[in-house]
């Protein structure tokens, strides 16, 4: 068995062999890197991991030429480490030899072993903690986002199956490219991007928590560089008809609302836009988060998606609405929530969880139907469209009201729809426990009154054409 510092002059050698034939197998070895041998037999030449334990087959000697002994070499030294740990040296092998680097190779054999984990297999874990941990609609964002779900799942090509420590940056670029060129041969343009902006946001997330996570093998964060488009937005086509809903179309949508064959959904959406509030801060509303014996008709305290607590106290019209919730809910004492789940997913569900979100978007939807009230808008109206209403229209009249002797700005609209309440400083957020109740009922009231008298035009506009 010749045994030599394997060169080009090896590799000859080889060559000329496989042409003459031989009777008998010949091995070389590589005095360079144990392990590493070279196999000429009848049938042609292969490349071998050989050692007194293990003969293994590399790849056919056409595979790789001289350019490649450094590869070769480098995988057997990690043939030779893995063998000391008992393991079994296949899936290295045969990455290896379907043209993965020996980094690639090696992540994908530590996959095998348990040492780590593909792409889809860590993704579903981050969103499994997602679901757990983070609010449902960014949940759900992320799902899409992460190419969890139809939509993306193509886009993902340059990762799929692949190990997470083998991902860089290279990678993930890519991903977003491929988003952002779909969108460019879409029908709405600029969309691409704004989905790859989220999509980068999503992933950035999920590899925070990958690099957190020693089970997964990733010891250096690929998307730290990953950078949102390089391109700039596009208007969106048609986006000119994107705006706030009007006064009459706002008591439009409280008309159409009083005929909702799904009270619940009614409650939820009549509460919501009373309120300025997500569709998920109105779902997800517990019964014990209602005062209704105070002073104030009804405060209602509430845990935001980031899990900041506030409280509003709420006027006449939203209070009715508490309480006919309320009223309801105490046919299913086993809910804590003001608007609960209305049907068993499973055999023995105790039914202890709020309205499905996607039900109360789906009685609003319906309004957008044939000979529905938004049948004919420009833009199809979803319950985000009730918080835009609200903010588009309270924002630039917030110096009516006045907090510490002086008219509010318009950025003070956050008292209602956000977390903080207005507060930046992180010794407001911690130390200020001033809720200003008085405030935001009269910010409520203004808003109540403003959406009963879209509600009073719009049946004046009715009753015009009934009697036309």
């Amino acid at each position: 068995m010749p045994s030599e510092h394997f060169s080009g002059h090896t590799l000859t050698k080889v060559k000329n062999l496989v042409k003459k034939g031989v009777a008998a197998p010949v091995v070389y070895r590589d005095k360079d890197t144990t392990g590493l041998a070279i196999k000429v037999t009848k049938t042609g030449a292969s490349w071998y991991y050989s050692t007194r334990d293990a003969n293994l087959q590399i790849a056919p000697f056409s595979s790789f030429g001289l350019d490649d002994l450094g590869i070769l070499r480098e995988l057997v030294t990690e043939l030779r480490k893995e063998s000391k740990k008992g393991r079994n040296l296949e899936t290295l092998i045969h990455s290896f030899a379907a043209g993965h680097s020996v980094t690639d190779s090696r992540h994908l054999h530590d996959v095998s072993h348990g040492d780590g984990v593909t792409w889809e297999v860590g993704r579903d874990f981050y969103l499994e903690w997602c679901a757990a941990n983070r609010n449902k609609d960014t949940a759900r964002g992320y799902r899409s986002a992460l190419g969890a779900t139809a939509g993306l799942s193509e886009d993902f090509a340059p990762i799929h199956g692949k190990p997470l420590a083998s991902i860089i940056t290279a990678d993930l670029a890519r991903v977003r490219n491929n988003i952002i060129a779909r969108g460019k041969s879409g029908d709405a343009k600029g969309q691409g991007i704004r989905q790859a902006d989220l999509t980068v946001s999503a992933i950035k997330a999920a590899f925070k928590y990958f690099v957190n996570n020693p089970n997964f093998g990733v010891t250096k964060n690929p998307a730290t560089e990953l950078s949102k488009s390089l391109e700039r937005p596009t208007v969106i086509e048609g986006s000119e008809k994107v705006r706030a809903l009007t006064q009459i179309e706002i008591g439009a949508l409280w008309y159409a609302l009083e005929a909702c064959p799904n009270e619940t959904a009614r409650l939820v959406l009549q509460l919501q836009l009373l309120t300025g509030q997500r569709r998920f801060t109105a779902t997800s509303a517990r019964k014990r988060d209602f005062q209704v014996d105070g002073v104030y008709d009804c405060i209602w305290g509430m845990e935001d998606k980031v899990h900041h607590w506030r409280k509003m106290a709420l006027p006449a019209v939203a209070t009715g609405v508490v309480k006919q919730a309320l009223r309801l809910a105490s046919n299913q004492p086993q809910s804590d929530y003001l608007f609960p789940k209305q049907r068993p997913r499973r055999t023995g569900d105790d039914m202890n969880r709020h309205i499905n979100e996607r039900t109360v978007s789906e009685a609003l939807e319906d309004m957008r139907k044939p000979g529905g009230i938004f049948e004919k808008m420009p833009f199809n109206v979803s319950t985000h469209d009730l918080r835009k209403a609200f903010t588009s229209v309270m924002r630039p009249k917030m110096s009516r009201f006045m907090i510490a002797g002086r008219p509010m700005v318009p950025d003070e609209v956050e008292m209602i729809t956000h977390a903080n309440e207005g507060r930046e400083s992180v010794s407001q957020l911690v130390y200020d426990r001033n809720t200003y109740l008085d405030v935001k009922m009269e910010i409520l009231t203004f808003w109540q009154d403003y959406v009963m008298e879209g509600y009073r035009l719009f049946c004046q506009q009715l009753d015009v054409k009934a009697a036309a």
